[in-house]
Formats: structure tokens, C-alpha cells, sequence
């Protein structure tokens, strides 16, 4: 973009005011830092100059009509309605991009609908809830922003690659999960635990399936006829997001696979506990029946001398039963440990 001419153009008021809590506008000059003016201003920054970026960020269903009736939005594709799904269209010299952003607090992931639409050096997000990344950049990032060079379509790119980031710190946060309950299984595969891995297994799930439903948009951006007449940098900005959004995709099916890894570790500890167990059994009823042929043979009723010795013989007898208990469950502890 030529900024000398751009700086013939009309550009926004620099005198503050005091703006709406659902609408954020964002004016970029260049490489210095964004200014943030109030919406009663926005008919001082159209058209945006060349070199010059706007962003105005709308938290609501609706967007205002009076940022309609300046920017000359189509209301209904920037509306967040009930049936909200993925798509991109275009219309005049308007793109609309319907994405999900990610909302994964708490390990029960959501969605929350977003439309960006991408004008010339204008860009307008709306979501009627709260999004994580982009309140991070507006909140903790804005100052060091130098996004006014950059064109509209670049910088829109630039927010969904955020998104896609989300994304992949869920992943993150539930490999950690996964390894916590890992370690708990190797230690002592319980019920509870069986449960949990159900839990992350839908997690997984549907993390894999929020990415999938919009694979056609970005499919649809990373190809040539998208816009003819983007910028060879815009076009390859959206070319490179196009193989991130596949690489996090590939990233989601690796999670399942983790998940059923850990199913299979789960399986395998439990046929090892109950391998155990029935050794224990097997190992006590040898014992038992040692112990019942000794008390046997000394309950026949052949004279012999070692049937008269009366109430030393039973002590004998009796003591040297429980010591052969005591032998053996000592030797099946030492066992075990050395397994171990």
C-alpha cells in the first residue's frame, strides 16, 4: 500500500471518549501504538486510509445499526443467531468469515460462534459471549500492537491462527490431565479412573469434531480464487493458515490416540491386578490344603505313639501349622516385592 497517499484520506479523531462495553474500536496508524476511540467517531475514520488499520470488536448478538449503516454491513451475516454454524461468504466489498472460537475452562470444552468481517483496512469481530484470545489481545496485548501496516485481510488471519492456538492449549492442558491419570492407574487402576478416561475420551472427541466442522472455511481460504485480488502477502498468510489449521486438526486425532492408550494401560493394570489375585487364591488354597492334610493324618485314629502324646502333641501340631502360614505368607510377600 502507498502510505504517502493514504495520508490524504480522512483519518479518525484522536480526541478520546468514553466507549460502549460491547463495542471496542481500534484505530492502527502505521507502526505506532492503536488508539481507541469512541464509536460517535467512527464516521471520522471512513474511509480508513491506506496504511491505517480499523478494528472494531462487538460483543453482542447484534451489531449496533448504526456501525451497520456506516460500515454498509449485511445485518444478517454478522449476527449471531440460533443455527450458528461455520461458513464464509462474499458479499460487495465485504468477507465474511462464521468460525468457533474455543472456550475449554473447567475441561468441558465449548464453542462460542464468531463473524469476522474483513473490509478494505477494516475488520469487525462480533460474538455475543466472550472470547478468550481476543479479550488477551484487546486486554494484554493491545499496546504492543503494530498491526497499522498491515492490511485487513492479514490481520484477520493473524486472529484466527490465535484461535487455532486455543486450540491446541486445550490439547496441552489435556495431556496433562492424561498423564496425572496415567500415573494414578500405574499406582492403582480404580473405577474412578475408568470414568475419567470416558471423560477425556468425549473431551478429545470433541475438540477433533469443533475443528472439523470448520474445515470448509478454511479449505475455501487457503485457495487461490478465495479473493483474486488479495495481496501476494495476504494470500500467503492464508495459505499458511490453511496448513496450521490441518496441523492442529492432525494434532486432535493424535489426542484421541493418546486417550485410547491410556484405556489400554488401564486394561492391562487391572489383568495384572486380577493375575494377582487369583495367584494369592491359588497360593492360599495350596496353604489350606497343606494344613488340612497335616490336621487329617493327625485326626486318624491308628494307635501310635504320636497319638498319645496328648495336649503337647496338639500345641506341637497347631504351632507348626502356623508357622508353615507364617513361612508362607512371608515368602509369597518377598515375592511380590521382587516383582516389583
Amino acid at each position: 500500500m502507498d502510505a504517502n497517499a493514504g495520508d490524504t484520506q480522512q483519518v479518525c479523531s484522536t480526541t478520546p471518549a468514553p466507549t460502549s462495553p460491547l463495542v471496542r474500536m481500534l484505530h492502527f496508524d502505521r507502526d505506532r501504538a492503536p488508539e481507541e476511540v469512541d464509536v460517535a467517531a467512527l464516521a471520522t475514520c471512513m474511509p480508513v486510509a491506506d496504511a491505517r488499520l480499523l478494528w472494531i470488536d462487538v460483543t453482542a448478538a447484534q451489531v449496533p445499526d448504526a456501525l451497520l449503516d456506516a460500515l454498509d454491513l449485511d445485518a444478517s451475516r454478522v449476527a449471531i443467531a440460533s443455527g450458528f454454524a461455520p461458513a464464509l461468504a462474499v458479499d460487495g466489498t465485504w468477507k465474511y468469515l462464521q468460525v468457533f472460537a474455543l472456550d475449554w475452562q473447567g475441561r468441558r470444552p465449548t464453542t462460542v460462534p464468531l463473524t469476522i468481517a474483513i473490509g478494505r483496512n477494516t475488520i469487525v469481530t462480533v460474538h455475543a459471549a466472550p472470547v478468550a484470545f481476543l479479550q488477551s489481545v484487546l486486554d494484554e496485548e493491545i499496546d504492543q500492537l503494530r498491526v497499522g501496516s498491515l492490511d485487513a485481510m492479514t490481520f484477520a488471519s493473524t486472529l484466527l491462527d490465535r484461535m487455532l492456538t486455543d486450540y491446541l492449549d486445550a490439547r496441552d492442558e489435556f495431556e496433562n490431565v492424561l498423564d496425572r491419570l496415567e500415573l494414578q492407574i500405574l499406582r492403582n487402576p480404580q473405577a474412578r479412573l475408568l470414568r475419567e478416561l470416558q471423560h477425556m475420551r468425549r473431551f478429545a472427541s470433541k475438540l477433533r469434531q469443533y475443528l472439523a466442522d470448520q474445515r470448509d472455511v478454511f479449505d475455501a481460504i487457503g485457495r487461490p480464487d478465495f479473493d483474486p485480488a488479495l495481496s501476494a502477502d495476504a494470500t500467503g498468510h492464508c495459505q499458511r493458515l490453511r496448513a496450521r489449521y490441518a496441523q492442529v486438526t492432525e494434532s486432535m486425532e493424535a489426542a484421541r490416540e493418546l486417550v485410547n492408550g491410556s484405556f489400554d494401560l488401564y486394561t492391562s493394570r487391572v489383568a495384572e491386578n486380577t493375575n494377582q489375585t487369583m495367584h494369592t487364591l491359588t497360593f492360599v488354597t495350596v496353604v489350606i490344603g497343606v494344613m488340612a492334610t497335616i490336621a487329617g493324618v493327625m485326626g486318624m485314629n491308628f494307635k501310635a505313639p504320636v497319638y498319645d502324646t496328648g495336649l503337647h502333641g496338639f500345641i506341637a501340631t497347631l504351632g507348626g501349622m502356623l508357622a508353615l502360614a507364617a513361612v508362607a505368607t512371608g515368602w509369597l510377600a518377598w515375592r511380590r516385592r521382587a516383582v516389583r
